[in-house]
Formats: C-alpha cells, structure tokens, sequence
C-alpha cells in the first residue's frame, strides 16, 4: 500500500497579529502596508478603518480596535459602523473605559456610534475584563496619544489573556509581514490526525506570539505528532489514534473550538471542553450553534452551560443521507463542517464564511 503524499498548505496570516500591527502602524503615524490577495475580510476591514472608511462589517477587532483609535484623534470625527451582529457584540465595557478617559463617543438608534476624537486623558482607568481581551488590547494600542501614562485595573476574571501578552509585544516590536496564522492552522492539524494524512503547514514556527499556538502541545491527545522541519511545521496522524476522553480548558484560546469539537466527534470520543464563556457574544452565538450541530449530527447526550460542552461520541455513526447544513456566516463553523464532511454527506450553504479569516481555504482543502 502506498502512503499518501505529504499536502503542503501556505496559511493564511494571523489576522490577529496584523490587525494589532496595523494600528500600531497608524498609532505611530507610519504608513500601512497595501492589502493584497492574502487579506482576509478581519484585516481589510481593520484597514478600511483605520484610513477612515467607518464601515467595519462584520470585524468585531476592527470595530473595537477602530473606535479606540478615533477616540484618540484630536480633532477628527468618525461614524464608526458595522452588520447589525456587530452592532449587538459587547462594547459598552471599552466606551465606558474610554469615557472615563475623556472620550467623546454617542451611540446611534441603531446601534451605530458617532466619535469625536479628543487628547485621552490617560492616568488610572478600570475596565471589565471578563467579556472579550480586545477592550484591554484597545486601549494599550492607543496608550502612546494619551496625555498621561495608562494605568488599567482589570475588573473580573480576564478572558483570552495571551491576546493582551501579543498586543504588548507587537507594540514593542512591530513587523510585517505578520507570522502565519495558528487559530486555523488547527484544522489542518485535526484533519491529519481523523484522516491519516502527512500535512506540513508552511510559516509555523517554535516561537510564536500566538497563544493559539498551543494546540501544537496537544498532538498525543488529539492523535498526531508535530515536528518542526525547515520552515514548516509538519502533522502526521497517529497510526493508533488515542481513545480516552478529550478534557481540554480553552479559556485562553476560544477560537480552537469548534474544530476540537467536530475532531472529537469524528474520534468517536468523549468529550469536555472548558473556559467557552465567551463564546455566545462572538460572530453568532457559537456555543449554541456547536450544540445544535451536535445533534442535527444525530448526537443525543449532549450537555452545554454558559461555559462547557460535553458530548459522548462513541457510538455515533453517519447518517446515509445528505445532511443540509449552514455555516451561519461563521468562519469557524465553516472549519467545523468542513471536518465533519470528510466523514458526512453534507449539502451545505455558507462556506465563503472562512474568507472572514482564510480566503485561499476551500482551494487548499479541496485540492
């Protein structure tokens, strides 16, 4: 029997890097790169912003990240809006924050904002860190244009706190290209061990600024191994693939879950997963969209609350039929349905969703 040969995937990048970039660019008054066939919606809509265009769509950093930068330019007005989703994600923590700091910022009927941009105070401000990290990164981001040094209280249990590691670091060292992207190099990784393939992902290095990175820690439990060679890091699917549960805690990295959770279906595992407090108030309410799934998967022990789900997968089997399936304007939910297609007949609807991060990767995946 012949081994399949090994697929070669050039990642999208991390849009999370080049967005903190980007402002950090606009902070320091230098000029932005030029968007190429490489940017994912997130990053052309962080750029739209920045020079101006106050329409972010759906990117929520580019909306959060946006309306700190404006409120921060003396003098400049802006009317900062998005899809009606955006338009209901949170953001009262980070204008309350930038209020106390001086910020002019009145929000629109429809949930739009109109800013008028001011010298920020600076000094002592409290936040709530215990909805999303970006409120935390915006602020640093604009500490730079504030009158006085920034000191922030986090209020709450902090969510996501490697993001705000990133932003600091970016800060102090800005460069671009960004790295390549770890929250969907994960896919890829996942597909390798359910299906047995050898995939050497390009741009993947041991130091990374991303905390998505740690899934590359998790191979023996998810079933393959991970090895750095050249420029590449490389997966390759366990012959044997591990049976016990999976019992993994993604408070600090939200994004990983729904391909963890179609894995862990496709493994026929049990599961629990930890830390997804924040995951209702992303591009749609992702907990209950991963439950739903599970059991239009034909899954029927299936537990979820504010922040768990567990699911026991042993015995399920694919239904003969097409399922009709819709990624609901997520990218992470196309990632989700994409592995589960390699087992499931799926006649799907919303796979450009993965443009909002990864616009190259149907014709990577397909190929």
């Amino acid at each position: 029997m012949h081994s399949k040969p090994m697929l070669h995937i050039q990642l999208p990048p991390s849009k999370s890097l080049a967005n903190r970039t980007l402002v950090t660019f606009a902070v320091e008054g230098k000029p932005l790169p030029s968007p190429d066939t490489s940017w994912s919606e997130d990053m052309l809509g962080m750029y739209r912003v920045l020079q101006g265009n106050g329409d972010a769509g759906a990117a929520g950093t580019g909306f959060r990240f946006g309306m700190a930068f404006w409120a921060a330019q003396e003098g400049k007005k802006i009317h900062l809006t998005g899809t009606p989703r955006l338009l209901v994600r949170p953001i009262m923590p980070l204008v309350e924050a930038l209020r106390s700091l001086g910020a002019v910022i009145n929000q629109r009927k429809d949930g739009s904002w109109d800013i008028e941009g001011v010298k920020l105070e600076g000094g002592k401000v409290a936040v709530d860190a215990s909805v999303s990290s970006q409120f935390i990164s915006a602020l640093y981001l604009i500490a730079p244009l504030m009158a006085n040094p920034l000191e922030l209280t986090l209020m709450g249990d902090a969510v996501s706190a490697p993001y705000v590691k990133m932003t600091k670091a970016v800060m102090a060292d800005p460069e671009w290209p960004v790295e390549a992207d770890w929250s969907s190099a994960i896919v890829w990784a996942l597909r390798a061990s359910c299906a047995g393939e050898s995939i050497a992902l390009e741009g993947l290095t041991r130091c990374s600024l991303q905390g998505d990175a740690c899934w590359a820690n998790w191979g023996l439990v998810l079933g393959f191994s991970a090895a750095y060679e050249g420029s590449s890091l490389v997966i390759r699917g366990l012959p044997s693939r591990p049976r016990e549960a999976i019992q993994l805690d993604l408070k600090d990295c939200p994004d990983l879950a729904q391909p963890l959770v179609a894995a862990a279906l496709l493994m026929r595992r049990e599961a629990h997963f930890t830390g997804l407090n924040t995951l209702d108030a992303k591009e749609i309410p992702r907990l209950q969209a991963m439950v739903a799934a599970l059991k239009t998967l034909g899954l029927r022990d299936v537990y979820s609350d504010t922040s768990s789900l567990q699911f026991d997968a042993k015995d399920w089997v694919p239904k003969e039929e097409s399922l009709v399936v819709d990624a609901l304007d997520d990218h992470r939910m196309a990632f989700f349905w994409a592995l589960i297609g390699l087992e499931q007949a799926l006649d799907w609807r919303g796979e450009s969703a993965v443009a909002k991060s990864y616009p190259g990767f149907w014709k990577n995946w397909n190929a």
